[in-house]
């Protein structure tokens, strides 16, 4: 197929053939913008995870405001008192202030999940073994290897 104008249409089976044939280009310029896209997309990835934390570090999450005067209140405890205490008044100013956003965003109830339960997954040493552990005790017995 090639993207060529041919000559001349002089009957209606050549009319019809030109749609076809110009059918089938459009088609295929479709998926090629849709591939072009997709890849585009792709090589954007990272920037959009970039600004997605950039954005979680500059806004606060403000969907629960008791976990907020918690996180300031902690915040304002370890960070500003103890682990900043000697630290210039710019770090102790603006660190603080990010960090306090970011935990906001990353504790804020969302997806089904708890704060309680997103604190203890912070916690855990390896998520992908108590999955393990929770399939194989919901297995029946008689599928299971070691019955």
């Amino acid at each position: 197929m090639s993207n060529s104008i041919p000559t001349k249409i002089h009957t209606y089976d050549d009319l019809l053939a030109e749609k076809q044939r110009l059918e089938t280009l459009l088609t295929i310029q479709k998926q090629q913008i849709r591939s072009n896209f997709d890849e585009v997309k792709a090589e954007l990835e990272p920037v959009r995870h970039v600004l997605g934390f950039i954005g979680k570090i500059t806004k606060r999450d403000k969907s629960n405001p008791l976990l907020n005067v918690g996180i300031d209140m902690a915040g304002d405890m370890l960070l500003r008192k103890f682990l900043f205490a000697k630290a210039d008044w710019i770090s102790r100013l603006v660190i603080p202030f990010f960090i306090k956003n970011y935990s906001s965003n990353v504790l804020s109830v969302g997806k089904g999940t708890s704060v309680f339960q997103k604190i203890r997954n912070l916690f855990r040493k390896d998520k992908h073994e108590d999955n393990h552990q929770k399939d194989f005790a919901s297995e029946p017995a008689h599928h299971r290897k070691d019955a």
